[in-house]
């Protein structure tokens, strides 16, 4: 396991209003292989709903602020922002993290290939973070077929955690799911939460 941790991530939701989803979906793509040249950049991963092909996500990881705000000031972003203001039924909703457990390797390079993505958001009882966070922390080597499993922490709110699992597909989410020693460690860690776990599906963009 990596303990290439502390990065800021920002979780970005955005729902488009009807009939605009594939030009949106474009013009955010095609910031995609540019940002994750920049400078500072860890990850920037541009996802779909697979319930409802008007949300959106991007799931954006940098080394500190600083490189944060550089990518935020870049003409091109400020251009892109802009332009799809309009197609857009709300303002994005923007949520900060820091990136607490990861099995990412620290020599990761490149893009991910995952084929399905779980967002899974929790909050937990003050006392418990510890236990949950070395049990997670224990399997994160082991999962066949995950790609990448990041926990993050509120920046605001250290009770309130958020997981983004990368999959090669869904079928092997499905199967490690169903596996003994996944329902036994979701047995095991029920009492750490104070909320029930809150999970939504994702899938790479086509454009």
């Amino acid at each position: 396991m990596s303990m290439q941790v502390g990065g800021h991530v920002v979780l970005v939701r955005f729902r488009t209003k009807s009939g605009h989803e594939r030009d949106f979906a474009r013009r955010i793509q095609a910031i995609v292989p540019e940002t994750r040249t920049e400078p500072g950049n860890r990850q920037f991963e541009f996802y779909c709903d697979q319930d409802d092909p008007l949300n959106f996500m991007l799931y954006e990881e940098f080394a500190d602020e600083e490189a944060l705000q550089a990518h935020r000031a870049r003409p091109g972003m400020i251009a892109v922002v802009d332009a799809v203001k309009p197609m857009l039924e709300n303002p994005p909703d923007a949520n900060a993290w820091t990136l607490t457990l990861t099995n990412a390797k620290s020599n990761h390079q490149g893009p991910l290939q995952a084929g399905h993505v779980t967002l899974v958001r929790f909050r937990m009882k003050p006392d418990c973070v510890e236990p949950m966070l070395q049990a997670m922390g224990g399997d994160l080597d082991g999962m066949q077929g995950n790609i990448r499993f990041d926990v993050n922490r509120d920046a605001r709110d250290p009770l309130e955690f958020m997981i983004c699992a990368r999959w090669a597909t869904r079928t092997v989410w499905e199967a490690h799911n169903a596996k003994p020693e996944f329902k036994a460690f979701a047995a095991r860690t029920a009492s750490f939460l104070d909320t029930p776990m809150q999970r939504t599906l994702w899938r790479p963009t086509a454009v």
